[in-house]
């Protein structure tokens, strides 16, 4: 069985990376959004454990095209070598960080290293694609994320939440990551749905992804785009609403604050740090509102002191917690130690949260250090300058998101949104980048002449 299946994913990664490498990148993403369905469809009464050729099925996929893509990567990569330098430290620190392969080391390093790496990647293997294609792309992505979302919460619908999640049994095992099927907004409870994704804050996420990419693609793309754009962002907004995913809106908002960010900014850092300032302040003005303001200050003090009564005090404290830690332990717990990881293994919320839990940035804060966290944000910062406002808009957005929710790094989202911003590189940045090339040749040539 476990031949098997390995095989079928290798060779299906093979034959689709070889026909059309839009082709492999729908596959994946197929692949990444159905991962906890395919969990839940093994699982029974029998099976607490899943395999990990089903778990990490887009993982497998993803290793094997790398290792296709590699030769025309590399040659393309001289073009974003600023980007891939200050990538190649910040992934130096994440592997010198690791003390043993056990727990939850290797999901971390996959969260830490694989999200940044695939952008790279998609970059140099796109750098030649002309921007029709691109755009034609990542179009695509969104109709087909829109279907799978849209489909997939119709049929909960139907099928009601707690059917649909015995069904899939979504409480059996902790690796679905799955939460509560209610929340509460200001006193308003919804019922959440996740459909073929199961968790709903991840539908949530992805919803939200999609809905800030159509709107950038009804401002890039031609008009043959628009009409179904305009339709996938509707239905993603319904998938949002119906996912109840907090984190989800905050992101649309993030997305807006970028945006104006980035039009208004005269750097790159500027613009960013606009965007985490705006996350930071829409996050804690929303905890301020539950909890009253003096929680705020006391939460910088004991990040636990405002747990409770709605889910983003968990995201709020654990960004909190995991930079402390990394301004007072500076060389960092070491990869796989604490963050969601310890939850699904059982421990209490003090060894959980305090160690960055709930909070990408607080996680590798606290895994990697004040040194892992000042080169992530770096290599952020070189990409968005070399790819183009495009792409920086849905990085920034992406970036400043994960600052409040773990699942930001996981491959499920991180995978949608970086593959699309590695496809909306500006043509002009590619241009650029190949004129000065081409001009730094010649002026050699005519300098040894």
């Amino acid at each position: 069985m476990i031949v098997l299946s390995l095989t079928a994913i290798i060779v299906s990664t093979v034959i689709t990376f070889s026909i059309a490498t839009e082709l492999f990148i729908i596959f994946w993403i197929a692949l990444a959004m159905f991962q906890n369905f395919a969990v839940g469809i093994f699982l029974s009464d029998r099976a607490a454990i899943v395999p990990i050729y089903i778990s990490e099925s887009k993982t497998i996929a993803a290793t094997v095209a790398i290792l296709m893509m590699l030769p025309v990567a590399l040659s393309n990569m001289k073009r974003f070598t600023h980007p891939l330098r200050w990538y190649a430290v910040y992934a130096v620190v994440i592997l010198g960080h690791v003390t043993s392969l056990g727990g939850a080391t290797l999901p971390y390093l996959r969260n830490f290293l694989l999200p940044l790496a695939t952008l790279l990647l998609v970059v140099a293997m796109t750098a030649g694609w002309g921007e029709k294609r691109r755009l034609d792309l990542a179009s695509a992505i969104v109709r087909f994320g829109t279907v799978i979302l849209a489909v997939g919460t119709f049929c909960e619908m139907l099928a009601g939440a707690q059917t649909w999640r015995t069904i899939l049994h979504a409480d059996k095992n902790s690796a679905l990551n799955s939460l509560s099927t209610v929340t509460n907004f200001f006193g308003w409870r919804i019922e959440r749905t996740g459909g073929f994704l199961v968790e709903p804050t991840n539908a949530g996420y992805i919803a939200a992804a999609l809905i800030i990419i159509a709107v950038i693609l009804v401002r890039s793309a031609g008009p043959q785009h628009r009409s179904g754009m305009y339709l996938c962002a509707v239905f993603c907004f319904w998938v949002l609403l119906m996912s109840g995913a907090k984190s989800g809106l905050l992101m649309l908002l993030i997305a807006a604050t970028s945006a104006i960010a980035y039009s208004r900014a005269k750097s790159v850092w500027g613009g960013l740090t606009l965007g985490w300032i705006g996350a930071t302040v829409l996050v804690a003005a929303y905890v301020a509102a539950i909890k009253g303001p003096a929680a705020i200050a006391s939460a910088v003090s004991n990040p636990l002191s405002i747990l409770g009564g709605d889910s983003t005090t968990y995201h709020l404290a654990g960004f909190i917690a995991g930079l402390k830690h990394a301004f007072t332990s500076i060389l960092g717990g070491g990869i796989g130690v604490g963050g969601n990881f310890a939850r699904i293994a059982g421990a209490t919320n003090s060894q959980w949260i305090l160690t960055g839990g709930e909070s990408s940035w607080g996680v590798l804060a606290y895994q990697a250090g004040l040194l892992g966290i000042i080169l992530f944000l770096a290599t952020i910062a070189s990409l968005c300058k070399h790819l183009g406002s495009r792409s920086a808009i849905l990085i920034s957005a992406w970036s400043s998101s994960a600052m409040f929710a773990e699942a930001l790094f996981g491959p499920q989202v991180a995978g949608v949104i970086l593959v699309v911003a590695a496809l909306l590189l500006s043509d002009s940045a590619v241009r650029s980048r190949h004129d000065n090339n081409v001009g730094a040749e010649r002026l050699v040539q005519q300098e040894h002449g």
